[in-house]
C-alpha cells in the first residue's frame, strides 16, 4: 500500500515539528519546510531548508513532491506591542508567514489535493476569535487565515478536500514567543505542549471519510502568563 505524503510547513521546531513527527508515525512520508533542522529528526522523508517568503523557490520545491494528500500551514512569526510601535518590516513578516504563504501554497496544492481527496490544515491562534490588545496585527493575520480556511472548505467540500483550522493557545516549547514580553506560565495546566496540539490534529484525520471538522481550539486548563 502506497503510504500517504504530507508537506509541514515551520517543521522545523514547535507545532510543526510535532506535527511531522506525528504524521511519521502514522505512517506519512513527511516533506518537512523550515529554516534549520535538527539533524536528529531523522523522520522527514525530506527537509527543505529555506525561507518560506522565497515564494519562486518555495512553488519550485513543492511543485515536485506528487502524489499530495496533506497540507499542514504550521509556519508562524510573531510580534507583540501596542500598533503603533509595529514596524513596516515586523508586519511584513507576519503576512507574509502568517497568511500570504499559507494562501499561496494552498492555492498551488489544491488541484492535487482535489485528486487525492486531501486535506488541509491551518495552524492559526485562538488570537483570530478574540480582541488582541498588544497583538493586533498578529491576531488579525491569524484571523485572515481562519477566514481563508472557512471559505476555501465551502469551495472545495464538493471535491472531497477537508480545510481544517486549528486554534491553539498559549504553547510552550516554540519559538513564537520570542519578541515578546511575556511567555505562558510554567505552572502546570497553564500551557499547552506542541504534542497536543499534534495529537489534536491525529484525531481530526482520524474522522471518518463523509464527516469533517473545520475549526478546533486547542487550550490550557488555566489562563496564565508569566512576564519576561
Amino acid at each position: 500500500m502506497e503510504l500517504k505524503t504530507a508537506i509541514v510547513t515551520g517543521a522545523s521546531s514547535g507545532i510543526g515539528n510535532a506535527i511531522s513527527r506525528m504524521l511519521a508515525e502514522s505512517g506519512y512520508k513527511v516533506y518537512g519546510i523550515g529554516r534549520v533542522f535538527d539533524e536528529k529528526d531523522t523522520f522527514f522523508e525530506e527537509r527543505i531548508s529555506m525561507d518560506i517568503r522565497d515564494t519562486s523557490i518555495l512553488l519550485e520545491r513543492v511543485s515536485k513532491i506528487r502524489p499530495c494528500h496533506l497540507l499542514v500551514n504550521a509556519a508562524g512569526s510573531a510580534y507583540y506591542g501596542l500598533a503603533e510601535f509595529m514596524t513596516p518590516d515586523q508586519i511584513m513578516e507576519m503576512c507574509r508567514t502568517d497568511l500570504e504563504a499559507p494562501m499561496i501554497l494552498t492555492s498551488a496544492l489544491l488541484p492535487e489535493l482535489k485528486d487525492t481527496k486531501g486535506t488541509v490544515i491551518n495552524i492559526a491562534s485562538v488570537t483570530s476569535t478574540r480582541i488582541n490588545t498588544h497583538g493586533a496585527c498578529y491576531g488579525a493575520f491569524k484571523a485572515g487565515l481562519r477566514s481563508f480556511g472557512r471559505s476555501l472548505f465551502e469551495e472545495v467540500r464538493k471535491h472531497g478536500v477537508r480545510v481544517v483550522t486549528v486554534c491553539p493557545d498559549l504553547t510552550a516549547g516554540t519559538k513564537l514567543y520570542r519578541n515578546a514580553d511575556f511567555e505562558p506560565s510554567a505552572e502546570d495546566g497553564c500551557f499547552l505542549l506542541p504534542e497536543d496540539v499534534a495529537e489534536c490534529v491525529k484525531d481530526v484525520l482520524s474522522m471518518r471519510e463523509g464527516a469533517a471538522v473545520t475549526e478546533v481550539e486547542v487550550r490550557p486548563q488555566f489562563n496564565r502568563i508569566s512576564r519576561k
